[in-house]
């Protein structure tokens, strides 16, 4: 499993907290409770079947329930995680929450992923969250369950409310993710070749200008973004797990360009990829 629970045994209650510190692992998972994690120390890559995405030491991010994700590039990398429970469809409706917000995380029918950085601006009180929830969990005092429940459903409040989690209109998103996935899937499988956006609409017979469109509506990125961000993940993983030549390196991730390589990866690493390399 990429994530795993050890402080707290599992639970069918619905809205059971479950906290843990926990190690990352680079295979394919999927979980059925909504996952927000808070990293620790070190950085990885968490990948989606939808996007990529880096993080580092005080990032946040959330995970909706019965998504695939895997993390890699890890360092040794570890994360505080707090699952929430939402398995039991007969407790969810007895919650005073509304039940499109319920019904929506428990069925994934909302952003799947989502990332906080230090310099949000909502990121300090959502620090304080699950730093209080961990401290309940820890010290389980009496009625701490209520504080547990309380901070869990503010930290969903500062993420719902700043548009980082967005409740989905289920028929038209599941429509257009569909249609996103079959691009993902296509870029996925081609990234490292020449494409380019109007290669992928042909080759999935949607209009360029709508795979634009889905990007940004969608990753919240554009087509170029997306692609680099994928290649340069690979480029950095090959740069740690083998011997060959920066140049081969960029040649083997997509990058025909050399010093436009060198360019992006700084930018992206904040290290030239011969720095990245040393250990």
């Amino acid at each position: 499993m990429s994530l795993s629970f050890h402080k707290e045994p599992p639970s069918e209650g619905a809205f059971r907290v479950t906290c843990s510190e926990t190690k990352l692992h680079d295979t394919w998972n999927a979980q059925t409770e909504a996952i927000l994690g808070r990293v620790k120390t070190g950085s990885f890559v968490i990948e989606s079947a939808s996007r990529a995405a880096s993080l580092k030491e005080r990032d946040v991010f959330f995970i909706a329930p019965n998504h695939k994700y895997r993390f890699v590039n890890t360092r040794d990398a570890k994360v505080e995680v707090i699952g929430l429970n939402l398995s039991n469809p007969a407790s969810v409706t007895q919650e005073y929450v509304p039940s499109n917000i319920l019904k929506a995380l428990a069925n994934g029918n909302c952003t799947p992923f989502a990332v906080v950085s230090p310099t949000d601006r909502f990121s300090r009180p959502l620090h304080d969250c699950i730093d209080q929830i961990n401290a309940a969990v820890e010290d389980k005092s009496e009625y701490y369950q209520l504080l547990v429940h309380g901070k869990m459903y503010e930290a969903y409040y500062h993420l719902f409310s700043n548009g980082m989690i967005k409740v989905f209109d289920s028929e038209n998103k599941s429509r257009k993710y569909r249609i996103m996935n079959n691009i993902t899937e296509y870029i996925g499988e081609h990234y490292v070749e020449n494409i380019s956006l109007e290669s992928v609409a042909e080759a999935t017979g949607i209009s360029r200008y709508y795979v634009s469109h889905l990007f940004k509506e969608l990753m919240n990125t554009t087509f170029v973004n997306y692609v680099n961000e994928l290649r340069l993940n690979r480029a950095a993983m090959l740069l740690i797990t083998t011997d060959n030549p920066v140049i081969e390196i960029a040649a083997m991730s997509g990058f025909n360009n050399l010093s436009n390589f060198n360019r992006v990866f700084k930018m992206r690493f904040e290290k030239t990829p011969t720095a990245y390399r040393k250990p």
